[in-house]
């Protein structure tokens, strides 16, 4: 009985920490994105143009966080190290910061769409309007009766949306770079050496019995 209790003991202080860190991670996600918002709203004199870049610096924040959760396991397995560790281990909770921060950036992106009367074309929308509703598909099922419950399923659902918010940050940051606008080239150097990592980690562990590719 004693033994019993002790096991439930420790299963609740667990269960406390990662709700504990869970919280942390968003809250500071959340006040991360909106300090983001607001520094962006602040650096112009339009209305329209104060909300473009509170939604460009929000996305910017986002992304800073979705780089770390899409090559935590990839880096982990190539050069695990105490930053690889805790990245694989916290994994969960990044993961849902990110989508803490990125619906921040929604919000600053509808807004700014209103303000300027613009409507986003077919592509944005299904593009776009399909990696958030994937990403809060992935935030819902980010806990472990959903792991148990959807089983393989779930690893589909979270490596199709990885690889879907990649691609529209990707496409995004490609767009802007070759268009004329340099500085957004370290973003998309950093989102082509981001999937580079992966794909290195995919090819160095193909000996091996395959294991699912898990997100958050």
């Amino acid at each position: 009985m004693k033994v019993a209790d002790s096991t439930s003991a420790r299963s609740g202080a667990r269960s406390r920490r990662s709700a504990s860190t869970l919280f942390g991670f968003c809250a500071a996600a959340t006040l991360g994105a909106t300090l983001a918002a607001l520094y962006g709203h602040g650096a112009a004199s339009a209305p329209d143009e104060r909300w473009q870049l509170a939604a460009r610096y929000t996305a910017r924040f986002s992304f800073s966080i979705f780089l770390p959760v899409f090559v935590a396991s990839a880096w982990n397995r190539l050069a695990p190290g105490r930053v690889s560790r805790f990245l694989v281990r916290h994994r969960r909770a990044l993961g849902l910061a990110f989508a803490t921060a990125h619906t921040v950036h929604l919000a600053a992106l509808v807004t700014y769409n209103v303000v300027a009367g613009k409507r986003p074309d077919v592509v944005t929308l299904v593009a776009g309007g399909g990696a958030y509703l994937v990403m809060f598909a992935m935030a819902a099922t980010s806990n472990d009766a959903s792991v148990r419950r959807l089983g393989r399923n779930w690893l589909r659902l979270h490596a199709l949306g990885v690889y879907w918010l990649w691609f529209v940050f990707a496409f995004s940051y490609a767009g802007r770079t070759f268009g004329g606008n340099p500085g957004f080239a370290p973003l998309f150097g950093a989102a082509v050496a981001a999937l580079a990592l992966r794909i290195a980690a995919a090819r160095a562990r193909r000996p091996r019995r395959k294991q699912g590719a898990l997100a958050f």
